[in-house]
Formats: structure tokens, C-alpha cells, sequence
């Protein structure tokens, strides 16, 4: 049995500010009941981190200042908290980030993933930019056999993506995909893995990412040469796609995507807006009878059978995506790739 140090390593948002993250020795902690203690072997940095960098409005709502942020996961459970049965030394596993109670109305109804007394780990508590982290043995998801532990990491991104498409109709149906970050890039390769019939890829004018979108399968690419209304809807003989899916958190691609959808059609929203207000042009909305949704996370715990599906069935192409890896120690470095972006998914290794 490995030993396990008394101290880490770890990255903490120790000041209210743009930055304002230490690398610090902490302590390792233990695990409580049912709960269990990780290795971490990798974590990716995520867009919700680069919120929590820029220390935008909705970051300062809700991560305390001193927390472990990070919550892109993946390791080696290394110790069990009393009462742990599904889960042994040794097991790799990847992190379903949303913290349940498992025991309010949400949950029993099959939405755990913004249970009324819900926390998200890495936000709202200490996370995974650390050596070791500990998880509710719930939220630690053991992984399909063909998935490489490296690449387990990407699991919370490619959940969001799947979450975000399902909220409306992918197989034989016109999916066009708002916004080409991580999210977004593994929302075009799933939507074509689960049988779209076209999937249109939009971003503003990131050529980096707007080729790697042309690689996981993108019919069509548009970009601020494009009007990107007109262009939707010369491409679905006037009418507008089945499912757009919003992935920027730029209110001007929110109005793209709710003006490019066709009557009666789905609008998928997985975005955080910097912003506590955000235009909506509700007229239409209402006129053309759409179905507007906001995504958060994934269902727990369908969205992963689904995710695991797919992967199972090596139709995800996870290493066109993953584009930098980087050391732990080198997180700065990360967020300035990721800010740029220059890059697809970036993950960080301990």
C-alpha cells in the first residue's frame, strides 16, 4: 500500500482578484464516512476556471477565497473513508463534480445535479488542483475499460457536452453548436458520434479552434466573415436547425442561436455569463413556440451511461481534443493558454 505524505501541494485562490491563486503546502485530507482519498493523477482546466481567475461577478458569488479550486478530475483512490463498499485501493476513477445531499426533492426526482442543497466540488469547496483530494464515493465514477486514465479527465467537459445536446433532438436532426471551447469542440464530435444529420460549428474568429472543429466532424464552420444567422438558415433550407446548442456565454451568440432555430425548436444553454443580466429577445422566443433550456452539469446518472456508451464504443476522439499537457506547477501558464485560445483541452499532471 502506497504511503501517504502528510503534506501537498496545492493551488488555492487566496485573493479576491484577477490571479490572486498561491501554490501552497497544505494538508492532505482524510476521507470522512463514505467518502474516499485520490491521487490525483491529472486535472484539465475548464472554463469556469478561468472565471474563477478573472474573478468575475458570478466567481466572487460563489467560491470562497482559500479554496482548492479545480474540478476536472481524474487518479487513484488511495484510501477509504468507514463505510465505503463500491470502491477499492488501486481503482482509477474520474469526478462527477456536483455535490447531491441525495435526500430533497430534486434529487428524488432524478435532477441531482442541482440538488437543493447542492455544492460544486472545486467551486464551492476544495477540489482537485492538488496532489490529493477527497470525493463522496458516489461522485467517484469508475471508467470505461478502453479509456486511459491520461484522458479521464475529460469526462466532466464530454458529460456537459452530451447533457447539452440531449435537451433536444441529435440523431438525424441539424445541431449547431454556439461558442468553440473545449465544451463546444467535444458538443461537435458527440453530436456527430450520436447520429446528427448536420452539425453546424460557430465561433467568432479562433482559427485554431475553428480547424479543430473541421476535425471532430463539423459539416460547416462559420466565423465573424459569416452572418451567422443568414448562413444557419441557408443551410436548413430557410427554416432554422432542430437543436442549437449555446456554449459561449456571449449574449450576442445567445441572440444568434435563439434567431437561427427553427419554430417550435430546442435552445440548449451551457454557458456562464460574466454579466448578472443577459439580453434575451423574448418575443421570440415566445412567437416561435421554442424550448429554452438551461443545462447545468450532467444528469446523475444517465449522461454518464451515455458518455460511457459512446466511449466504450471508441466513437469519441478524445486525443484530436486534448491539444497541451502541462505540470501542475505550471498552472499560470495553463490559464494564460487557455485565455488565448490557442489550444483545445489543456491538462495539467501531478
Amino acid at each position: 500500500m502506497e504511503s501517504i505524505p502528510e503534506t501537498m501541494m496545492a493551488w488555492k485562490k487566496t485573493r479576491p482578484e484577477f490571479g490572486g491563486f498561491e501554490l501552497l503546502e497544505s494538508q492532505v485530507p482524510k476521507p470522512n464516512q463514505g467518502e474516499v482519498l485520490v491521487k490525483t493523477h491529472s486535472t484539465s482546466i475548464c472554463g469556469t476556471d478561468l472565471h474563477i481567475w478573472k474573478w468575475d461577478d458570478w466567481a466572487a458569488e460563489n467560491v470562497p477565497t482559500g479554496t482548492i479550486t479545480g474540478h476536472e478530475t481524474c487518479g487513484t483512490v488511495v484510501g477509504l473513508g468507514k463505510g465505503v463498499s463500491t470502491h477499492q485501493i488501486g481503482d482509477k476513477i474520474a469526478v462527477e463534480c456536483h455535490l447531491a445531499c441525495w435526500n430533497c426533492d430534486r434529487c428524488d426526482e432524478g435532477n441531482a445535479h442541482i440538488c437543493e442543497e447542492g455544492e460544486i466540488f472545486g467551486v464551492h469547496s476544495d477540489g482537485a488542483f492538488a496532489q490529493y483530494f477527497t470525493i463522496p464515493a458516489v461522485n467517484a465514477r469508475h471508467l470505461p475499460e478502453n479509456l486511459p486514465l491520461e484522458l479521464a479527465s475529460i469526462q466532466d467537459p464530454l458529460g456537459n457536452a452530451i447533457h447539452t445536446l440531449t435537451g433536444g433532438p441529435v440523431k438525424d436532426a441539424t445541431v449547431a453548436i454556439h461558442g468553440l471551447g473545449p465544451i463546444g469542440l467535444f458538443a461537435v464530435n458527440a453530436a456527430k458520434a450520436m447520429g446528427a444529420k448536420l452539425v453546424i460549428a460557430i465561433d467568432w474568429d479562433n482559427q485554431t479552434r475553428m480547424n479543430l472543429a473541421r476535425e471532430l466532424g463539423a459539416d460547416v464552420v462559420l466565423g465573424k466573415d459569416d452572418d451567422i444567422i443568414e448562413s444557419v438558415l441557408s443551410h436548413t433550407n430557410g427554416k432554422g436547425v432542430d437543436n442549437s446548442c449555446e456554449f459561449s456565454g456571449s449574449p450576442t451568440a445567445l441572440s444568434n442561436t435563439i434567431y437561427s432555430t427553427r419554430m417550435g425548436g430546442y435552445v440548449n444553454i451551457l454557458s456562464v455569463y460574466g454579466n448578472k443580466l443577459t439580453e434575451v429577445p423574448m418575443n421570440d422566443v415566445v412567437f416561435r413556440y421554442l424550448h429554452v433550456k438551461g443545462i447545468n452539469g450532467r444528469k446523475m446518472w444517465s449522461t454518464w451511461d451515455k458518455m460511457h456508451e459512446l466511449l466504450s464504443a471508441n466513437k469519441i476522439d478524445i486525443n484530436t481534443l486534448v491539444t497541451h499537457r502541462i505540470n501542475y506547477q505550471e498552472y499560470p501558464k495553463g490559464v494564460e493558454l487557455a485565455m488565448s485560445g490557442d489550444c483545445g483541452k489543456i491538462i495539467m499532471d501531478f
